[in-house]
């Protein structure tokens, strides 16, 4: 990956473009038609596992997940780490602390958060820009809103970050802890292997595929929040939610959730798969699977699986 923070005409211009701009374009659906950014995982610190709250001052590195029918080719990216105008604003309200450029099949942008002094009383910062594939992100000079030379795809990204400290540490969970396919163990795919020699195989036109996702009591952090009027110190604990995605066929839900409350130490995100109607496999095809877990706080994990659809 190359990286680099922008400087002179490269940073007038991301300042008055990126003040104004739209939220982020991901597709909740679960078939993977094009090439898409699924989601970002914020790593800081040498915690295990990895920590999503950098704190003043601190390096972190933001993981873009990019997947698609096919493996996705070189992203060219450019990104500004900002405070968002509102709470809850998706584009850049205020000049940006720093830019960032660089290109890589998975975008990775090495970022460093503000010193507690530049912060203030800000809990978050916002990363906004754009990612491209196989193409220079460009910028509309009249709207403000991020492109791709030359039309190419690409996706506008943003990701909340928040402010670590004390009180506010939390940590990805970790979405490969068991993967079980049809009630058989599921292993990461291996690099060369084919899907449709090693399987898992099933027949085009079934239905009903179980995917089960283990997940760890620990995945789920237990925080403290203000509540109330007047706001008084409340007790949370984290819920998860898993977001499967495929390159064939599709997943009956778009989301499946394990509540904050669950009491088991080790539960199961259930997922139901539908292969593709028979009429539309003529031979043993691959499949790609990827499968998305988030905390409510911002923390993030992927893993992926291989199968092979059959006529």
């Amino acid at each position: 990956m190359k990286a680099a923070h922008a400087t002179g005409n490269q940073m007038a211009l991301v300042l008055g473009t990126l003040a104004v701009g739209c939220g982020p374009t991901f597709d909740p659906a679960s078939q993977l038609e094009t090439t898409r950014v699924l989601g970002a995982r914020v790593e800081a610190g040498t915690d295990a596992p990895s920590r999503a709250t950098p704190l003043p001052g601190e390096a972190a590195a933001v993981t873009w997940l990019v997947a698609g029918p096919g493996t996705p080719g070189t992203q060219q990216w450019a990104f500004a780490l900002c405070a968002p105008a509102l709470a809850g604003d998706l584009d850049c309200g205020s000049v940006p602390y720093s830019v960032y450029q660089g290109s890589d099949a998975q975008p990775v942008v090495p970022v460093t958060m503000p010193t507690a002094d530049v912060l203030g009383a800000a809990t978050s910062v916002l990363l906004y820009g754009r990612i491209c594939d196989g193409a220079a992100p460009t910028f509309d000079p009249d709207s403000g809103y991020p492109a791709c030379a030359g039309g190419a795809a690409g996706t506008t990204a943003t990701v909340t970050i928040g402010v670590g400290g004390a009180d506010t540490v939390n940590h990805n969970p970790t979405a490969d802890r068991g993967i079980t396919f049809d009630g058989q163990p599921w292993p990461a795919p291996v690099a060369g292997d084919d899907p449709c020699v090693v399987g898992p195989r099933v027949a085009a036109g079934t239905k009903d595929h179980v995917v089960d996702l283990v997940t760890a009591g620990s995945d789920r952090e237990s925080y403290t929040t203000q509540f109330g009027d007047p706001p008084v110190v409340t007790a949370e604990r984290e819920a998860l939610q898993l977001s499967p995605f495929t390159t064939v066929g599709k997943f009956q839900n778009t989301f499946t959730f394990i509540d904050a409350s669950d009491p088991s130490g080790a539960p199961v995100a259930e997922a139901k798969w539908d292969t593709p109607d028979a009429r539309k496999v003529s031979a043993e095809t691959p499949v790609s699977f990827t499968f998305v877990v988030r905390d409510d706080r911002g923390g993030t994990d992927w893993t992926t699986r291989t199968a092979c659809v059959t006529p």
